[in-house]
């Protein structure tokens, strides 16, 4: 697997959900093939921004330009590169389906080939049982059978929500080492997690607090709420 990563260059992004505005005045900059990781405590909207760097949740304010798309005009075009592994909530594999047919599955959905996935498989270190349910699996073994059934068709990046919810810390090892793995490959990979790991990780900080927005961006928020 050679694969030829994503770079992202936002400079004053902010974007809305349901409840409102869930980051603002953010820039960040990720290297293709690197390891970056979104931190910070649940709810300081680590999904969102997982979201907006793909193209699926679109800004309201700031220039954004993924491996020379820029966003939101190219959107469709980023969410080709840019494939989620995890996302919570709202992609995630099955627990009733059978690991089987999970691999089954995203083969008819990415056009991924057996052969592509079995090399997924084993750059992650992983031999499922295959007649097992997905919620049998240990949540380790179950993160990275969702990583490597993303990885299988070689996308440029991928997202991976959540990354420490549910695990001890020995599991949490693991699985950032397997996402290490995966960069080697030259694909970027786009994490969430409350900490960051140690180590080659380019980290992304969101601003903790609405009052440490300047205040034109909060100006600009205001004028933007219906």
């Amino acid at each position: 697997m050679d694969v030829d990563g994503v770079s992202i260059l936002g400079r004053g992004i902010a974007a809305k959900g349901p409840e409102g505005v869930v980051f603002a005045n953010l820039d960040l900059q990720v290297s293709a093939g690197a390891l970056a990781v979104i931190a910070g405590p649940s709810g300081t909207g680590r999904t969102s921004l997982l979201l907006a760097l793909s193209g699926r949740l679109p800004l309201i304010t700031g220039y954004l330009d993924v491996s020379g798309h820029v966003l939101p005009a190219q959107a469709k075009a980023v969410r080709q590169l840019i494939r989620p592994a995890r996302l919570r909530p709202g992609y995630e594999l099955e627990e009733k389906h059978r690991v089987r047919e999970a691999i089954l599955e995203r083969r008819l959905i990415s056009g991924a080939s057996d052969r592509s996935i079995d090399a997924a498989l084993d750059l992650l270190g992983l031999a499922p049982d295959r007649s097992a349910l997905i919620d049998e699996l240990h949540p380790a073994d179950r993160l990275l059978l969702a990583v490597a059934l993303a990885i299988a068709p070689s996308p440029a990046g991928i997202l991976v929500d959540d990354v420490d919810v549910g695990l001890p810390l020995p599991s949490r090892a693991r699985v950032w080492a397997a996402l290490h793995e995966v960069t080697r490959t030259g694909m970027t990979v786009l994490a969430s997690a409350a900490d960051a790991p140690s180590g080659d990780v380019e980290v992304i900080h969101l601003p903790a607090r609405e009052q440490d927005w300047p205040t034109d961006v909060l100006d600009l928020l205001e004028e933007d709420t219906p």
